[in-house]
């Protein structure tokens, strides 16, 4: 299985539209400012291959499906500067089962992957848990 198919199958969601951002700056803490859109048509394995090399556009996934179910969420920690390393030994010492990632920004995206489809409703309590739980 090639890497971008593997990458598309764990990020899997709503298969008829993405989001794309475009950084238009930068605030004075850090964070990234730019214009989020939806684009109303499928993601490609080109615009894949794009996004995993840094070339192309910012693509978003939308994790809800069709069927208003997930595989995945995330944990945004917008929090400037932070310090990754303290982040990822507090969900090691929790024993918390999450995934963290720099956003492009210096935050952090914290994701939460689940083998089976899940109703958002029930990813959405979990991660308000974790969040509650991480401080």
């Amino acid at each position: 299985m090639s890497k971008t198919k593997r990458f598309a199958d764990i990020f899997d969601g709503l298969k008829a539209a993405y989001g794309t951002y475009k950084i238009e700056g930068s605030q004075s803490n850090g964070k990234n400012t730019g214009k989020a859109s939806v684009v109303r048509e499928p993601r490609t394995k080109a615009l894949w291959d794009e996004h995993l090399s840094g070339k192309g556009a910012a693509i978003g996934i939308i994790p809800i499906n069709e069927e208003n179910k997930v595989k995945w969420g995330c944990i945004d920690i917008d929090e400037y500067p932070l310090d990754h390393k303290e982040v990822v030994a507090k969900i090691r010492r929790m024993k918390l089962p999450l995934v963290v990632c720099r956003s492009k920004s210096g935050g952090a995206h914290c994701y939460l992957f689940t083998t089976d489809w899940i109703t958002a409703k029930e990813m959405q309590e979990v991660l308000n848990q974790i969040a509650a739980a991480l401080g």
